[in-house]
């Protein structure tokens, strides 16, 4: 299946650490992992091929025995076996519903269904769930063996946008509220900022749409993503890579600051993150 250059991402070769918790580690071996990247690759270019006039519906119909291997590989990724606990299993589950609505749109396109715009519209969204599960189940997996290092806050809120990871994500432009002391604390500064960018994510479903991030440093360090208020007005902008939001969000927000000694609460239109006995 031909490729849109600008849609898909190299697949993560990063392999899947074993729960520091005693959990049980994940099943999917880095082949495997690869492999469900590129059966997600595959999705997001089926939007594309759907937009494109000049792909017709006979090269649509010739692909869709290799879109439907995709879809069977990424039934076999999201299987609850292999998620490790009821928070994976919770991910699973809605990605397998996610699924179910990828086999009726490729069911469509072997019937024939004339809107093609419509079926890339859905293809689109179905690819961006798929995406965020996967992304949600790497973040859960790196979580339970973190690789803790020194690092300031503020860095971490700075390099949340670019932190290294599988995950395309969208960007959400919100201020950045630095405070007035450079907390250092121990932490693995990848699974921090994936977890802020987590956290942005859920307040903006929740109804934020201009949000600050604040580092806190005292009574204990940690983040606050709230509403901005005019107050915010003068604070540098932070371009920040979050992902699509998908309804198990937010338990893995919480577990995954379990599994890094941190305390995650939600509630409307503010999350916070704070993490106990790491400063220095």
């Amino acid at each position: 299946m031909s490729s849109d250059s600008d849609r898909k991402k190299p697949d993560s070769t990063e392999p899947a650490p074993a729960s520091a918790r005693g959990q049980r580690s994940s099943a999917r071996v880095p082949s495997t992992w690869g492999a469900a990247r590129d059966a997600l690759a595959a999705v997001f270019n089926l939007e594309a091929l759907l937009r494109n006039k000049a792909i017709t519906s006979s090269t649509l119909l010739d692909l869709l025995p290799e879109l439907r291997a995709s879809a069977a590989l990424l039934h076999g990724a999201f299987h609850p076996e292999v998620a490790g606990d009821a928070v994976g299993s919770s991910v699973c589950a809605h990605a397998d519903l996610r699924l179910a609505d990828l086999d009726a749109l490729l069911d469509a396109i072997q019937q024939g269904a004339a809107d093609r715009g419509s079926l890339a519209t859905r293809a689109g969204a179905l690819a961006d769930d798929l995406e965020a599960s996967a992304d949600l189940l790497a973040l859960l997996e790196r979580s339970g063996a973190p690789g803790p290092t020194e690092v300031s806050l503020a860095l971490v809120a700075r390099e949340a946008a670019r932190m290294p990871g599988a995950w395309r994500g969208r960007e959400r432009v919100v201020k950045l509220d630095e405070g007035p002391v450079d907390r250092q604390v121990a932490a693995d500064p990848v699974v921090l900022g994936s977890l802020l960018s987590l956290v942005v994510a859920c307040v903006h479903e929740a109804g934020g749409d201009d949000l600050v991030v604040r580092v806190v440093s005292e009574p204990e360090p940690g983040f606050v993503v709230e509403a901005a208020s005019e107050a915010d007005a003068a604070l540098p902008e932070l371009p920040m890579r979050v992902l699509p939001w998908v309804p198990p969000g937010e338990p893995v927000a919480r577990r995954v600051a379990a599994n890094i000694g941190a305390e995650v609460q939600l509630t409307a239109g503010r999350g916070t993150i704070t993490l106990r006995g790491v400063a220095r």
